[in-house]
């Protein structure tokens, strides 16, 4: 079973998520955090641990309260998507859940993530499994289960944090360099495989 991370991944969110984190921004008064002109800017504030990353400008727990409040923004702006999947991915994941069928990994909302997949999947191109912020223990507790429960082998996910969610449970990452995160901070934890588009994941 492959495991896919959704935001940056299956589903390209970069305009909503940097406009809501200017929203969130702004609504906290953190002015402290950078002001990102666009979404091109967001690999600024993704890199690493998010939490972790925002304490070169902000507190630990005040970084959290803010990824949280974004998280909320981001599930309510969901319904204004122009998209659901990415096109060139709609055919493969219809073919991975006619076979061995695929899961979803994501720190969003599930009844965004739910509401996005199926503008486009039929029922029964769905994943096998969604695991999202509303299920309790870290992505990683959620790797491990699929890797115990489904014998899942890999994750696909677009930050370094991602990378390292595989690689704590013996999962193969593959990074894409399509979604949040520059190629440095997916390159430093050291993927096994790196791929520039869509097109490449598709194929």
């Amino acid at each position: 079973m492959l495991v896919f991370d959704f935001d940056g991944v299956l589903h390209d969110s970069r305009e909503r998520a940097w406009r809501c984190y200017q929203g969130a921004r702004s609504e906290m008064e953190l002015w402290d955090l950078p002001d990102l002109a666009g979404p091109g800017d967001l690999p600024v504030v993704y890199q690493g641990v998010l939490s972790t990353s925002l304490t070169r400008w902000i507190a630990f727990e005040t970084a959290e309260r803010f990824w949280k409040r974004h998280a909320e923004l981001t599930a309510q702006a969901a319904a204004g998507e122009p998209h659901g999947v990415i096109a060139e991915l709609m055919a493969p994941l219809a073919e991975l859940a006619a076979g061995p069928g695929y899961a979803v990994v994501t720190g969003s909302h599930r009844s965004s993530v739910l509401a996005l997949l199926g503008r486009d999947l039929p029922a029964q191109a769905m994943p096998r499994m969604l695991l999202t912020r509303d299920e309790q223990g870290s992505k990683s507790d959620k790797l491990r289960l699929l890797r115990d429960r489904y014998g899942a082998t890999a994750y696909i996910g677009d930050t370094g944090s991602d990378v390292r969610h595989a690689h704590a449970v013996g999962l193969t990452a593959i990074a894409v360099a399509y979604g949040y995160a520059g190629r440095e901070d997916l390159l430093a934890p050291r993927p096994e495989h790196l791929l520039a588009t869509p097109a490449d994941l598709a194929a």
